[in-house]
Order: structure tokens, then sequence, then C-alpha cells
């Protein structure tokens, strides 16, 4: 099994379990898969290499062509706040 490449079908990322095809025995079969890498994710479709194996059916992988980097959440923003200016203090008078 070490060794093996495949193809990524359901994403591997930290706190999930991913999905890899891998052809053997003659056919395609369907393994849990793990990042070799902590941290790590892997979308579907990539090919992937089998860096360890745990019988019967969870593999570690690693990319075989390097990924693109995950793309790091930003704060949402409300188009209400990009259209509306702040309130201004109201003027202030003078009864004297």
């Amino acid at each position: 099994m070490i060794g093996r490449t495949g193809r990524v079908t359901g994403r591997v990322a930290p706190g999930t379990v991913g999905e890899v095809i891998l052809q053997i025995r003659g056919g395609s079969e369907a393994f849990y898969a793990y990042a070799s890498e902590p941290g790590v994710v892997i979308e579907k479709g990539v090919k992937v290499r089998v860096d360890d194996h745990q019988p019967p059916l969870v593999v570690f992988v690693s990319p075989v062509e390097p990924t693109r980097p995950v793309p790091q959440d930003r704060p949402a923003r409300s188009l209400i706040q990009d259209t509306i200016r702040p309130p201004s203090p109201p003027p202030h008078h003078s009864y004297t």
C-alpha cells in the first residue's frame, strides 16, 4: 500500500475524515484518508501518495503535486457598513 497513488474523492482536512480511491487487487477501493502532515488540507480531485497504512481501510496521504494554500477566512463585512456614514454628533446649542 505504501507508495501507491490515488485521487481524493472526499476532502482531507484537519478534524475530518477524507476519502481516497486507490487501484488495488485489479480494481478500485475507497479508503478513509488523513493528511500525513498536520494541518494540511487536500481538496477533492488532487492526486496523492500513500505514506502510511493502518489496516484495513485507513491511509495517511500527501499530495503528489504541490497544492495551493487555502485562503484564510476574512472577517465578514456588511454592505450596509460600507454605504452608511457614521452618525455625526448632534449640534451643540447654547441657550444663554
